[in-house]
């Protein structure tokens, strides 16, 4: 299926302003105050990424708490953390070790910050489930069914991936599924209509 995207992630420290859109073994740097793709598709090696991630990753997210600084790339069941002052990676390891519930430890489909007053919480997405993941305590709980998040058709069978918007449309989370994303505002708890993803001017082999 065309515009599929494994996963997304937004920049922190320098890159600040940017989210990154990872597809196979390449990525797109966004802006969001230009709305549209800024640089790439560029090879995941530039990521300081080992094999198998090198060749893809299934979901990403910032760390918060003790782990600002941090991102955290994860493929299947194993993850390596991201330091985006320096840019190294560690080394692989057992998704196990973010205490997710059975069903999530052999792998998620996507990964998204709260924000405002979920800041405290990430959200793990594995088909028609999520948990939450508290950074401060390290423990999760759930899995809850996908449909509390207010989504509609085939979005409440699951998403594959998900971002925070920043700049302009800070306050806003988009989720992706296939060549379609929809927009969820973390004040009301809405969701807005389905739409296509080449409004985001994606480029290259990634969101085309």
């Amino acid at each position: 299926m065309a515009y599929i995207i494994d996963t997304a992630l937004d920049g922190k420290g320098k890159y600040s302003g940017s989210a990154y859109f990872f597809r196979d073994s390449r990525y797109v740097r966004y802006g969001w105050k230009e709305g549209r793709a800024i640089a790439g598709p560029t090879g995941l090696t530039a990521w300081n990424l080992r094999a198998p991630f090198s060749s893809g990753v299934d979901a990403a997210i910032n760390g918060r708490a003790e782990y600002e600084g941090y991102g955290y790339f994860f493929r299947g069941d194993q993850y390596v953390s991201y330091n985006w002052s320096t840019g190294a990676t560690t080394q692989a390891a057992s998704l196990k070790l973010w205490n997710l519930p059975a069903g999530f430890v052999s792998g998620i489909d996507a990964a998204l910050n709260g924000f405002g007053p979920f800041a405290e919480w990430a959200y793990f997405f594995r088909d028609d489930q999520y948990v939450r993941y508290r950074w401060a305590t390290e423990a999760a709980a759930g899995p809850f069914p996908l449909s509390e998040w207010n989504l509609m058709g085939l979005f409440r069978n699951g998403v594959h991936a998900a971002v925070n918007g920043e700049a302009s449309f800070i306050g806003k989370a988009y989720l992706f599924r296939g060549p379609r994303y929809v927009s969820y505002d973390w004040a009301s708890g809405q969701v807005d209509r389905e739409s296509h993803i080449d409004l985001w001017n994606l480029r290259g082999s990634v969101g085309a």
